[in-house]
């Protein structure tokens, strides 16, 4: 007997889907996007349990019962926010054993390269998170049969938190982001959204002000804990990189270039670096512009910005490593249209923007290029990452441009100013650096989340190293 409202949602999905379906059938024609999986989106799984069969055996002869955790990112931000986390787990706790699931494309292609390396592939499995009509839930639950669920910044589902609750699978949100936007949005339904932050066992919310939204929106006060984002533990602090030396080698970036890097850019901010870049080149002959596209289709929407500029398009897939290319030439842009490299991009630049910041989306992640010691910059739409923005601004280790003209203006001066430019680069690392620990304190509660459900004694993790 499927439940009242389990039912009303399900028909709700129902006629959303009838009604969305043009739309997003245009959607894929026109980027690709929602052409696969389609089992997997209701619910059917392939080789959903993740522990090699020998290992499962192994622990079946010595009295013990494996762990399964579900770990959900929706996307690329998501994944790489968690990678330390899932490499603590996996090495505090020997019987457990992870599914990690991702709602877009671009987040499964990920997981699947990141987690088919052979020093994961016994212990974790990939799949794509189920749409939420019960019976692809249902199904899904049924085949990987997680011992607890971890949803990684929100991404909660109505349907899927109910039906876990009554499968007796603990939930729980970490690593919360609650955006101004998103809590409106949330606030719009508020009842089903109680109702899904009333069945987490706990919240760990990265900013008093994200605890207060998910308090306003029903969550109940004891679950709800304020951790930093685990992007500051999951950050890289390493300033060179053979991938780095692989990538300038093939694309023409030299020692002598002072490479101007857009990345994760949102269209309209590949044209302001391009204005920027048009401005300052002739000035500064050893200036070069790299653009990092935020996904993937906009990348034949920067190179069309590239072209209208009158510049030559020097896209990264058609350099592999392997080769040595001739250096940039200043009428020349590196275009990264690839996936996976940004962090290699930011090692190579003098100076950083971080798109998706002049334009009301938000803001991308600046505590990657800030671990980098990278000076950098971002327009003024950065709510998703309003404590790292506080804090880098606040410690003078990065900069809030207001406009095109603003970026142009800054680039300027650290061009004219490189001590100060390295010096604020500095401080932004050492910001990063400040903020870390988080991994292990979720890793406990994770690991005691399972324990109550399971009976079984978990090992605390031991803290990260605190020394550069």
């Amino acid at each position: 007997m499927i439940p009242p409202m389990t039912l009303l949602y399900d028909i709700a999905y129902f006629f959303a889907a009838i009604f969305a379906a043009p739309f997003l059938a245009l959607k894929s024609y026109r980027t690709g996007k929602y052409r696969t999986d389609w089992p997997a989106r209701f619910g059917r799984i392939r080789n959903a349990q993740p522990l090699a069969l020998e290992d499962y055996q192994a622990l079946k002869h010595k009295g013990q019962e494996p762990l399964c955790l579900m770990l959900h990112c929706v996307s690329v931000g998501e994944l790489n926010s968690t990678r330390l986390l899932v490499d603590r787990l996996l090495a505090t706790e020997p019987r457990l054993n992870l599914v990690i699931t991702t709602t877009t494309d671009t987040g499964t292609n990920r997981s699947r390269e990141l987690y088919s390396r052979p020093e994961y592939s016994s212990r974790v499995r990939t799949c794509r998170y189920p749409l939420d009509f019960s019976f692809a839930v249902n199904a899904f639950l049924r085949q990987v049969q997680p011992d607890a669920v971890a949803l990684v910044e929100l991404e909660a589902w109505p349907n899927f938190t109910a039906i876990a609750r009554r499968r007796g699978i603990p939930t729980c949100i970490i690593n919360g982001r609650l955006t101004m936007r998103s809590f409106k949005r949330y606030n719009a339904v508020r009842v089903v959204t109680r109702s899904m932050l009333r069945r987490m066992e706990f919240i760990t919310a990265q900013t008093p002000t994200i605890a207060q939204r998910f308090q306003a929106l029903g969550a109940r006060d004891q679950t709800l804990t304020v951790l930093p984002t685990l992007k500051y533990d999951a950050a890289d602090f390493t300033e060179h990189s053979d991938e780095a030396r692989a990538l300038a080698a093939a694309t023409g970036v030299s020692q002598e270039h002072l490479l101007l890097v857009g990345g994760s850019v949102a269209p309209g901010e590949d044209t302001a670096l391009l204005e920027c870049y048009e401005t300052l080149r002739h000035q500064f002959p050893n200036l070069r512009l790299a653009l990092a596209p935020r996904r993937p289709e906009n990348n034949a929407v920067a190179r069309r910005a590239i072209e209208r500029a009158g510049l030559h398009v020097v896209a990264r897939s058609a350099h592999p490593d392997g080769a040595t290319r001739l250096p940039l030439t200043t009428g020349e842009v590196l275009l990264l249209d690839t996936l996976g490299e940004l962090k290699h991009l930011y090692r190579l630049a003098f100076m950083v923007f971080v798109g998706r910041s002049l334009t009301p989306m938000g803001g991308s992640d600046m505590i990657e290029a800030a671990a980098l010691a990278k000076p950098s910059c971002f327009g003024p739409h950065t709510d998703n990452f309003a404590q790292a923005v506080e804090l880098l601004t606040g410690n003078n280790a990065a900069v809030i441009v207001p406009t095109p003209a603003a970026l142009t203006l800054l680039t300027a001066y650290f061009l004219n100013h490189p001590q100060q430019a390295e010096a604020m680069g500095r401080r932004a690392r050492d910001v990063v650096w400040q903020q870390r620990g988080s991994t292990d304190k979720t890793v406990e509660m994770l690991l005691n989340m399972l324990r109550a459900k399971t009976g079984a004694t978990c090992v605390v993790a031991a803290p990260l190293a605190q020394s550069a």
